[in-house]
């Protein structure tokens, strides 16, 4: 398909877009932005370039151990973890077959316990889960055993964590709380090492950060939901870059919701309002749409996503309750 209404397919999915888990206050700001840009509502199809991506499975579980609003994905070289948001825990899955391997946490605020946890990340055997209504980071070994927990701080304040990230030597810990509207970096002990942003719409500033990863140059980039990009840091704070920016067209955000970067240094951002992932690269240039090699296997509401050494890409399908995975194109 050489052409694609983007906007037709905004609209469209307006009508669920509210019901995610993150940004649900702000929502009414995009169809009041759309409805007052002539020029967005006026605008033609334009030719988009796409990349096929083929698709392997489908990560559910089954019956109890169903996943219900997934947030975030993580792998390893084994296994796939997913935040289980809709239950308060972590569901793991082989990445040889897809079927469920185990879970971990559950509904509390007791050691191991979660309460609404959004995003997780995995480094060398262990899992980081960033627990909101706890205001926790919780780590655990890769087989599920809870090893230690800290209270996010921030100006002397519980803050909500949404995600974090953990630095290649893993003495650094960068979470993004999205109610403070700041990065915050602590080391492995719960010490704060320092912080940035503030609400706005500037370089540095943040409305609802979300998904952060560390690069392989040591920057950090954080999704910027309402700010509709993603930005990227220096590790001390220093602004970088933007990638991508509000609208509608190819290259444009509406809602981001995850980030993820493959061995070539190519950014992956997904739309959850728009329902597709757009990879940049390192210049922050659009490159590509990815579209699915069946219209059936379509991302929906796609949040949390990672690459991994393979090529294969993982999107954590909020309202479909399942992480989809796909090859990506050579």
């Amino acid at each position: 398909m050489a052409t694609y209404n983007w906007l037709l397919l905004c609209v469209s999915f307006f009508c669920v877009s509210f019901l995610y888990i993150e940004a649900i206050q702000a929502d009414e700001s995009v169809v009041t932005a759309i409805q007052a840009d002539e020029t967005i509502v006026a605008a033609a199809p334009i030719p988009i370039p796409y990349q096929k991506m083929s698709f392997l499975r489908y990560l559910t579980g089954a019956g109890k151990t169903r996943l219900s609003m997934p947030t975030d994905v993580s792998v390893d070289n084994n296994a796939a973890y997913v935040v289980d948001g809709g239950n308060h825990r972590i569901l793991v899955f082989s990445l040889h077959d897809g079927k469920l391997i185990r879970s971990f946490g559950g509904p509390g605020n007791g050691h191991g316990k979660l309460n609404s946890p959004v995003g997780l990340s995995v480094k060398e055997g262990k899992v980081y889960v960033a627990d909101r209504e706890n205001r926790l980071i919780q780590v655990f070994s890769i087989k599920g055993e809870f090893l230690h927990q800290f209270k996010v701080m921030s100006r002397g304040k519980a803050a909500r964590p949404i995600d974090i990230a953990v630095s290649a030597n893993g003495l650094e810990y960068y979470v993004s709380g999205n109610r403070n509207s700041r990065l915050m970096v602590f080391n492995p002990a719960g010490k704060l090492l320092r912080e940035w942003g503030e609400d706005g719409l500037n370089p540095g500033q943040f409305r609802f950060p979300g998904s952060v990863i560390v690069l392989p140059d040591k920057r950090i980039a954080v999704v910027d939901v309402l700010n509709t990009r993603v930005q990227v840091f220096e590790r001390k704070g220093g602004f970088s870059v933007q990638v991508g920016e509000w609208g509608v067209l190819p290259g444009q955000l509406v809602r981001p919701k995850g980030v993820a970067i493959d061995t070539n240094n190519n950014f992956y951002i997904s739309d959850s309002y728009m329902d597709v992932i757009q990879v940049y690269d390192s210049n922050s240039r659009l490159k590509y749409v990815l579209q699915a090699d069946n219209n059936s296997h379509k991302p929906i509401t796609p949040a949390g996503i990672t690459v991994d050494q393979q090529g294969r890409l993982y999107i954590a399908e909020v309202l479909k309750n399942r992480v989809a995975v796909f090859q990506l194109p050579k």
